[in-house]
């Protein structure tokens, strides 16, 4: 796949479609849209469906199909422009990051929000976020490809990736996952508790409703398919941002 300018990624009109095979162990295919989202922030819908294959994993010949929103703002106050009741489900108050921000007190080494990924929507959606300034002010202290990997693994190798196998999962249960039910339901130790991610065998409570290896793999298909993108929203806030 070639790497696009940030000036035409920015203003792709048509839908792109791709695809990762990885032989017995997932296969995933999207298609690339754009996302509304306020002046300055750069937002892409990504709809997938992902399969996998692995031997070990307790979802093998599934296919879970679903879609997330990976956005990139120069703010903090750009997250609650990529769509509705985004305070609602993060818990930061729109009003006082605005203000916070108008007096000064973010900056490239110390965001309000740095990155986050949750629900907006009504529950319906998923997305992942990033500061861009910030994410710029830490290559500088950190190098830039620490600074773009830390984020990919800790953003969607973890929370993306929980959120969307907690989805199959409350799917699976007959949950309304276009609303906020499926995030509050009780698996099984309260509401909000969602499913650990572990071994599940007979000694293990059912709490642990994702094994390791689903977990694990659906981490690896999510970080491949969106790092691209990522990069290339990255590149106007990273100088000489190696191209992938």
């Amino acid at each position: 796949m070639k790497l696009h300018t940030f000036e035409n990624f920015l203003n792709e009109k048509k839908s792109a479609k791709d695809k990762i095979v990885m032989p017995e162990t997932y296969t995933i295919k999207w298609t690339i849209s754009d996302s509304p989202a306020g002046k300055g922030t750069v937002a892409k819908r990504y709809d997938f469906e992902y399969q996998i294959n692995h031997s070990d994993s307790s979802i093998k010949g599934e296919k879970i199909k679903t879609s997330v929103v990976m956005a990139m703002s120069p703010d903090s106050a750009g997250i609650y422009t990529i769509g509705k009741d985004v305070e609602k489900f993060m818990g930061v108050p729109e009003a006082e990051v605005k203000a916070d921000i108008q007096a000064g007190k973010e900056t490239p080494e110390d965001a309000i929000i740095y990155g986050m990924v949750n629900t907006m929507n009504g529950g319906k959606d998923t997305y992942f976020w990033t500061n861009g300034t910030r994410l710029g002010g830490q290559a500088k202290i950190q190098g830039n490809m620490s600074t773009v990997m830390e984020q990919l693994s800790h953003e969607v190798g973890v929370h993306l990736t929980r959120q969307i196998l907690v989805r199959m999962v409350a799917q699976k249960l007959g949950l309304d996952t276009a609303t906020e039910d499926w995030m509050k339901h009780d698996y099984g130790f309260g509401e909000y508790s969602w499913p650990a991610i572990g071994d599940p065998n007979g000694a293990t409570p059912d709490i642990i409703a994702i094994d390791e290896e689903t977990f694990a793999t659906t981490c690896g298909a999510l970080v491949s398919m969106l790092a691209e993108g990522f990069f290339q929203m990255a590149s106007k806030y990273i100088p000489n941002l190696p191209s992938i």
